[in-house]
Protein backbone atom coordinates (compact mmCIF):
# COMPACT_ATOMS: atom_id res chain seq x y z
CA UNK A 1 0.00 0.00 0.00
CA UNK A 2 0.92 3.73 -0.66
CA UNK A 3 1.98 5.85 2.43
CA UNK A 4 -0.38 9.20 1.94
CA UNK A 5 -0.52 12.46 4.31
CA UNK A 6 -3.52 13.70 5.42
CA UNK A 7 -3.37 17.51 5.70
CA UNK A 8 -6.29 19.37 7.39
CA UNK A 9 -6.88 23.29 6.33
CA UNK A 10 -8.64 25.49 8.55
CA UNK A 11 -11.36 25.93 6.04
CA UNK A 12 -12.27 22.22 6.71
CA UNK A 13 -11.10 21.00 3.42
CA UNK A 14 -8.27 17.78 3.84
CA UNK A 15 -6.17 16.40 1.04
CA UNK A 16 -4.09 13.26 1.13
CA UNK A 17 -0.32 14.01 0.04
CA UNK A 18 1.82 10.64 -1.33
CA UNK A 19 4.55 10.13 0.83
CA UNK A 20 5.81 6.86 -0.17
CA UNK A 21 4.49 5.01 -3.62
CA UNK A 22 4.65 1.31 -2.74
CA UNK A 23 6.33 -1.37 -5.87
CA UNK A 24 2.82 -2.20 -7.47
CA UNK A 25 1.87 1.63 -7.96
CA UNK A 26 5.49 2.19 -9.64
CA UNK A 27 5.20 -0.68 -12.03
CA UNK A 28 1.80 -0.42 -12.77
CA UNK A 29 0.23 3.13 -12.19
CA UNK A 30 -2.72 1.78 -10.75
CA UNK A 31 -3.64 3.40 -7.03
CA UNK A 32 -3.70 0.92 -4.59
CA UNK A 33 -5.53 1.69 -0.90
CA UNK A 34 -4.07 4.51 0.98
CA UNK A 35 -2.29 4.13 4.50
CA UNK A 36 -2.41 7.33 6.10
CA UNK A 37 1.26 7.20 7.94
CA UNK A 38 1.16 10.87 8.96
CA UNK A 39 -1.66 13.72 9.83
CA UNK A 40 -0.80 17.66 9.46
CA UNK A 41 -2.96 20.34 10.93
CA UNK A 42 -2.59 23.57 9.26
CA UNK A 43 -5.14 25.96 11.52
CA UNK A 44 -3.40 29.11 9.65
CA UNK A 45 -4.07 28.30 5.85
CA UNK A 46 -6.58 27.73 3.40
CA UNK A 47 -6.59 24.69 0.81
CA UNK A 48 -5.89 26.09 -2.61
CA UNK A 49 -9.54 25.72 -3.58
CA UNK A 50 -10.76 28.25 -0.82
CA UNK A 51 -7.85 30.59 -1.10
CA UNK A 52 -9.04 34.32 -2.77
CA UNK A 53 -7.58 34.39 -6.75
CA UNK A 54 -5.59 37.67 -6.92
CA UNK A 55 -4.33 38.90 -10.20
CA UNK A 56 -1.28 39.53 -10.06
CA UNK A 57 -0.07 43.25 -11.39
CA UNK A 58 1.10 42.23 -14.65
CA UNK A 59 -2.34 40.76 -15.96
CA UNK A 60 -2.16 42.90 -18.43
CA UNK A 61 0.61 42.32 -19.97
CA UNK A 62 -0.38 39.29 -20.50
CA UNK A 63 -2.10 39.18 -24.27
CA UNK A 64 -4.88 36.73 -24.22
CA UNK A 65 -6.52 35.72 -28.26
CA UNK A 66 -9.64 37.11 -28.79
CA UNK A 67 -11.79 33.94 -29.78
CA UNK A 68 -11.21 31.47 -26.39
CA UNK A 69 -12.25 28.55 -28.90
CA UNK A 70 -8.97 29.16 -30.98
CA UNK A 71 -8.91 28.06 -34.05
CA UNK A 72 -9.75 30.48 -37.56
CA UNK A 73 -12.49 33.26 -37.10
CA UNK A 74 -12.35 33.82 -41.09
CA UNK A 75 -14.18 29.84 -41.10
CA UNK A 76 -10.73 28.32 -43.18
CA UNK A 77 -11.52 26.17 -45.43
CA UNK A 78 -12.04 26.63 -49.35
CA UNK A 79 -12.69 30.18 -50.79
CA UNK A 80 -15.35 31.05 -52.91
CA UNK A 81 -13.77 31.98 -55.94
CA UNK A 82 -11.50 28.73 -56.09
CA UNK A 83 -12.76 25.70 -58.83
CA UNK A 84 -15.85 26.39 -59.67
Amino acid sequence: MCNYTQREYSCGHFRWIASLWCAKYRNTHARCTPNITHFEDRPDEVCGECKSKETPAWEYLIQRPKNPGGGDEGGGGVSSTAAA
